[in-house]
């Protein structure tokens, strides 16, 4: 864009942030005679920020600006006209408009972002995926469709899937505190046949590995040296095939001639013979299969001949159909009863219909969702702190302030740190009995604790007014789940979402959370009471509060779904993508928008990480986010549109006023003439109507909250 355009974006977004601050916002229902309500007395001598904490009643927002920024928060799609009429005649209307608005698929999904950041799910990636399997970093297959690599999709499982699993139990109404406890879990089947791997093929606290279910099942495997001639990944995974583990291996072919391998090579992976062939370096029989299944032949050879071998070859079509990594669906993980045999990993045709995953390792929820182990990496010098700590911070929202307990003296305090005098002590006085809650269930790769002496560690909860003892993961839970904490940290985390600021700590909250524990922990109930409440609509005066409106930026989660949903192109910024499998507009998008602050989350930091202001370089990332999609947009939203029709649909659709509003007038006008002044300047239609895109993209309605 030219300086004088970007100069008129500047403009006109500070005009209508102007107006949009404007004690005229409200909107005048259609057809109706009604007086606005009586004005509220000013109080004499207000200073916002002085000691008094007195209310501004002028920064009180009208229904039409809370409705919008509600209904934002809640879904990113526009306040309809009908709602806007609703909210101005009958402002007690709002909390049934929000059960209405958390219900659309709109709202399952803001709330499923919320999840993924809220619950600390969102770091995996290939180094915490090799991690969780014990073994250095290594490149898994890809697909010819998208060549989108299989580590990649299994990431985005393991980030997504607790976040759906809370959407499916929110949307059930089932209480809330089955965050901390459930055994019941939104997967893949890709997803579940890693869980049962996980179990299968086990490392301890010091990196050994050990298979234990899949002993002897793989005691030959069958290579293929031509593609053609190897059996359908159905068959070489079935267990009643006559073609059970046999593989194509992608480098067999160019083994040399002298080396003798034929259109198949059988190796007997049971024992390493000098002259026998055998599988390379430490990979174990299932690792290879599981590896296999993932897109990656690992390399095989003689032993004791240098020159007889097949190298490890990557990039290989998986065994794993692409739609294994997408079709989600409820799956109960519990431990085996009496002889009860364990999934098996590899039999894939078993796995795509199972509802439960019948596994040793405990996994009850957050606090053992791979995705948060996966986040949080573990080691035997860390041996879990950094892990119940970032649990604290996410069930409690608190977290070890090192001050020392006075009586008590744990028998499981690390000797280096026992000194009461360190500055250290206080913190780990508390902290490293806690940590044992999790050494007892898991080695710190994250798996099953087969070490007896740790498994039967005896854990302290000693922590803000709370003092018990338990064994394990789910004692844990159970812990958290009662911890008077609990309903305040997830009030507190959604004032985060909306306010860009914590919840303010009196009457008005602790009614809210009363409500939302007499639900029995409904998580609508909280959503509901508090957006309703002038906690976030900023509709009323609460006490201690000197301001009545909590405003920011649209953070990039916010900005982009506003953007997709109201211009009816899914996941317009790609968030949810790899970038193999986006178009385009998509991957233009992502990277325009990759620099405007989102929530976020630091090691053992409480609050989380919420830029509310905004910058030159945080405006500049987000109107090049609209510049992009203003540009690559237009054919699908605008092309078949008048540039009076595309106007009406920017103010009404994308900047969410609509015509009651009384703020929709002046914004179409300043819409329209801008377009008649860029073409009159000799700038084609589409040019006009792409720079008025802008202008309504980087409006207070769109890139901004409270406005």
């Amino acid at each position: 864009m030219s300086n004088s355009k970007q100069s008129l974006v500047q403009l006109v977004a500070l005009g209508l942030l102007a107006a949009g601050c404007s004690s005229e916002t409200s909107p005048t229902p259609t057809g109706s005679d009604s007086e606005s309500d009586p004005p509220v007395e000013t109080p004499v001598n207000w200073e916002p920020g002085n000691e008094s904490k007195a209310c501004n009643v002028d920064a009180l927002l009208p229904p039409a600006t809370y409705g919008r920024k509600v209904k934002s928060l809640l879904t990113g799609l526009p306040v309809s006209e009908a709602e806007a009429e609703s909210l101005v005649s009958n402002p007690e209307a709002l909390p049934e408009l929000i059960d209405a608005w958390l219900a659309t698929p709109e709202g399952a999904e803001m709330l499923q972002r919320f999840f993924m950041t809220y619950f600390q799910q969102t770091s995996t990636n290939t180094d915490s995926l090799f991690y969780l399997l014990g073994r250095k970093v290594q490149s898994f297959g890809k697909y010819d469709s998208d060549n989108a690599s299989t580590a990649a999709l299994l990431n985005r499982n393991l980030a997504e899937s607790f976040a759906r699993t809370m959407v499916d139990l929110v949307s059930r109404g089932e209480p809330f505190t089955k965050a901390l406890t459930t055994d019941e879990f939104m997967m893949t089947t890709a997803q579940v046949a890693l869980l049962a791997y996980l179990d299968d093929e086990t490392v301890d606290d010091f990196g050994v590995h050990d298979v234990r279910s899949s002993t002897n099942t793989f005691d030959t495997i069958v290579l293929y040296k031509n593609q053609a001639n190897a059996p359908a990944a159905k068959d070489a995974l079935d267990p009643t095939s006559p073609s059970f583990g046999h593989f194509w291996h992608r480098e067999l072919a160019d083994v040399p001639a002298a080396c003798n391998v034929g259109a198949t090579l059988t190796i007997d992976t049971s024992q390493i013979t000098n002259g026998e062939w055998r599988m390379a370096g430490n990979t174990t029989p299932s690792f290879w299969v599981f590896s296999a299944m993932m897109g990656r032949h690992f390399g095989i050879n003689v032993q004791g001949d240098a020159d007889c071998r097949a190298t490890s070859a990557n990039n290989n079509f998986p065994l794993f159909r692409r739609a294994d990594f997408n079709d989600w669906h409820l799956v109960k993980v519990r431990k085996p009863v009496a002889d009860e045999a364990v999934t098996a990993f590899y039999d894939l045709e078993q796995l795509r219909t199972a509802s439960e995953l019948v596994v040793h390792t405990e996994r009850v929820g957050f606090l053992s969702s791979p995705g948060f182990f996966s986040t949080w990496m573990n080691n035997e010098d860390n041996s879990s702190r950094v892990t119940v700590n970032q649990a604290l911070i996410v069930a409690l929202g608190k977290s070890f302030e090192g001050q020392a307990v006075t009586n008590f003296a744990p028998e499981s305090l690390d000797a280096e740190h026992a000194d009461p005098t360190t500055e250290c002590y206080g913190c780990h006085q508390t902290l490293d009995p806690m940590r044992d809650f999790y050494r007892a269930s898991y080695t710190n790769y994250y798996g099953e604790q087969l070490d007896p002496e740790r498994a039967a560690l005896q854990a302290d909860f000693v922590f803000d007014g709370v003092t018990a003892k338990g064994n394990g993961i789910r004692d844990f839970a159970d812990l958290l789940t009662e911890h008077p904490a609990f309903p305040y940290a997830w009030a507190h985390k959604l004032c985060y979402m909306a306010n860009a600021a914590p919840c303010l700590e009196g009457a008005t909250l602790d009614g809210i959370v009363a409500s939302f524990v007499e639900s029995s922990f409904d998580f609508r109930v909280l959503v509901r009471e508090l957006f309703a409440s002038p906690l976030i609509t900023a509709s009323q005066c609460v006490e201690g509060v000197d301001t009545g409106s909590n405003v920011s930026i649209a953070r990039r989660t916010l900005f982009c779904s506003e953007l997709s949903h109201r211009l009816g192109i899914e996941d317009v910024c790609g968030l949810g993508l790899l970038k193999e499998e986006s178009s385009a507009l998509q991957n233009s998008a992502r990277d325009a928008s990759g620099s405007i602050p989102d929530d976020g989350f630091s090691r053992a930091v409480v609050s989380p990480i919420v830029i509310a202001e905004t910058g030159l370089f945080t405006r500049a990332n987000a109107e090049a986010t609209c510049v992009t999609i203003a540009q690559e947009s237009f054919n699908r939203v605008y092309q078949d549109l008048t540039t009076d029709e595309a106007t009406l649909h920017m103010v009404s659709s994308v900047m969410g006023l609509p015509p009651n509003d009384a703020l929709h007038a002046p914004s179409l006008a300043i819409l329209r003439a801008h377009v008649e002044q860029a073409v009159a300047e000799g700038k084609t239609d589409r040019d006009a109507v792409e720079s008025a895109f802008v202008i309504a993209c980087m409006s207070p309605t769109v890139a901004g909250v409270g406005f």
